[in-house]
């Protein structure tokens, strides 16, 4: 998909439409994001594709945040699982999360370009990949370039994660249900982002939580911040921007599952 996004005209015409209308790329983005099976682990790649092609951070950050959270398999699983109402909640607050982090990337782009968002290096592949290049040879580089990004960082990232949880485990998210309910929200975006547990597993795994007394909010926090602030995906995306945007990306991700998880816990008392 990276290779194509560098060489097919199509991708051409919906970047140029995408770059010109800033606040449709946020809004096609996060509906993007929030609908297609794509997991944190495979957007990181995609987004430093769509970077190096010119597309405006705004989407890209909408696309990051909202993309791990749900898609259709995810949503239907979620509904079995955790109840329908549930499973929409989530649904809209990864759009809304999108939408809140690309309008926020866009009123930021008034005060200073992209390209002092980016780490040196990040966009390079553009440069190198000349409009008179042909499209088999834009195909190979990026497609390389993708590979490359993969094996750099998502590998250690994901080496970091196995070494995080054979230290703190797995079997201890108990002490979820042992706090107080306006404290269990907090509690788990500080469990649920680093120890990051995918979402299909974690789902069977929260409702015997909540079945032992977790809120329901506390639960959306728990999948929030884990689909979208979880190691790899965080040690990913810092190879791509300077500190300052991964601070802004760190704290729209914390900010929106604390929010998700708080209005869980009002709306479905």
């Amino acid at each position: 998909m990276a290779g194509w996004l560098a060489s097919s005209q199509l991708a051409d015409r919906v970047r140029d439409t995408l770059d010109s209308r800033p606040w449709h790329a946020i809004v096609f983005a996060g509906l993007i994001g929030a609908i297609t099976p794509v997991c944190g682990i495979a957007s990181i790649p995609l987004v430093a594709a769509l970077l190096r092609q010119g597309i405006p951070m705004a989407a890209a950050m909408a696309f990051w945040l909202s993309s791990p959270v749900t898609d259709p398999g995810m949503l239907i699983l979620t509904a079995g699982i955790l109840g329908w109402p549930f499973a929409i909640g989530k649904l809209l607050a990864a759009l809304l999360l999108g939408l809140v982090a690309g309008a926020v990337m866009q009123g930021l782009s008034c005060w200073k370009p992209q390209t002092n968002w980016v780490r040196e290096g990040a966009l390079l592949q553009l440069s190198m990949n000349s409009c008179d290049s042909s499209a088999p040879s834009r195909f190979i580089d990026e497609a390389k370039a993708t590979f490359s990004l993969v094996v750099r960082w998502l590998a250690f990232a994901l080496t970091l994660e196995a070494i995080v949880r054979a230290h703190l485990g797995e079997t201890d998210f108990s002490i979820l249900t042992t706090v107080e309910s306006a404290w269990a929200v907090p509690l788990a975006v500080a469990v649920g982002g680093p120890l990051y547990i995918e979402g299909y597993a974690a789902l069977p795994l929260l409702r015997g939580l909540i079945e032992m007394g977790l809120t329901k909010g506390a639960a959306m926090a728990f999948l929030m911040s884990g689909a979208t602030i979880s190691l790899y995906s965080a040690i990913a995306v810092w190879s791509l921007v300077r500190p300052s945007i991964f601070g802004l990306y760190l704290t729209l991700g914390i900010v929106g599952a604390l929010i998700a998880g708080w209005m869980t816990d009002i709306v479905m008392l």
